[in-house]
This record gives C-alpha cells, structure tokens and sequence, in this order.
C-alpha cells in the first residue's frame, strides 16, 4: 500500500511539474518559483533521499535566477530602449491593471501599454515610445525563454534524481 502511494504521489507531482513547465510561458503564473517550491515541498516529505540537498540547492540557484529574469530582464530591455524610471512604473501599473482586466497576456499588454504611454507623455514623441515599448517586450520574451529552458533544467534534475 504503501509504494501506491509513493507511484501516486510521483505521479502527482510529476502532472504539477508540467503545469508548472507551461506556467512558464504564461505570464501571471509563475511557473520555475512554482516548480522549485513542488520539488522542495516533495523532497522535504520526502526526507531528501529521492532528491538531494545538493539538488535542492542547485535547482533553487536556477529558480532564483530564471524565475526573476522576467522582472530584471524586462526592466533592462526597457532601459536598454531609452525609457524613464517614471514610464517604468507606469508600465508596471499597466501590468498590474491588465492582469485583472484581461488575464495571462493583460500582464505583458499592460506593461507595454503603460510604457508607450509613459514615454510618450514625457516625450511627445511615439517614435521614443515604441522603441522603449519593444525594449521592454524583447526583454520580456527573452525572459519567457530562460524560464522556459530554467524549468526543463528543474524537470530533468527533478527526474534524474527520482528515476536514475
């Protein structure tokens, strides 16, 4: 009885890790910082003997990294396009606005949204603003990416440790 509940319980988390690997692509869910706390959780009940501390460590240094790339890397993309701290804050307002109004792409339509507009009041100009506005959502893609690769990372480590 015992050992269905573990094949269960694999299997559970295994089916959360793949949600969580598609939360990656979608901006309001935050997919890798889901899947770190999955196998964390997994591993604590666990005891860490299918996964490692070491593991542990290593999927939460690729967590934090991957997982925040979406903020720091839109924001340097953004800058990386000529746009103010003022436009940056209210690309971010536009993000918290569009992920009430219209969830999963609200987010990333609202920062852009927010950030033409910014540039656009502070400098009259939208030629300025588009060029801040596809910095910003260059970043954002980019970042969609290295959380995509960062959560195949946590899967394989989570899978090799489990099965091999």
């Amino acid at each position: 009885m015992a050992q269905l509940f573990e094949a269960v319980s694999l299997g559970f988390v295994i089916f959360l890790l793949l949600v969580s690997l598609i939360g990656t692509i979608i901006p309001i869910i935050p997919g890798v910082l889901l899947m770190w706390v999955i196998v964390f959780v997994y591993a604590w009940v666990d005891g860490f003997t299918a996964v490692s501390t070491t593991s542990i460590i290593v999927i939460s240094f690729i967590a934090l990294f991957t997982g925040t790339s979406d903020i720091w890397l839109t924001l340097f993309g953004t800058k990386k396009g000529g746009a103010s701290v003022k436009s940056m804050l209210i690309g971010t307002a536009g993000a918290i606005v569009g992920s009430f109004l219209f969830p999963i792409v609200g987010t990333i339509a609202g920062y852009i949204a927010g950030l033409l507009l910014g540039e656009y009041w502070q400098h009259g100009d939208w030629e300025i603003a588009k060029k801040s506005g596809l910095g910003g959502l260059a970043g954002w893609g980019i970042a969609t990416v290295i959380q995509f690769i960062g959560g195949v990372f946590i899967f394989v480590i989570f899978l090799w440790q489990g099965f091999f």
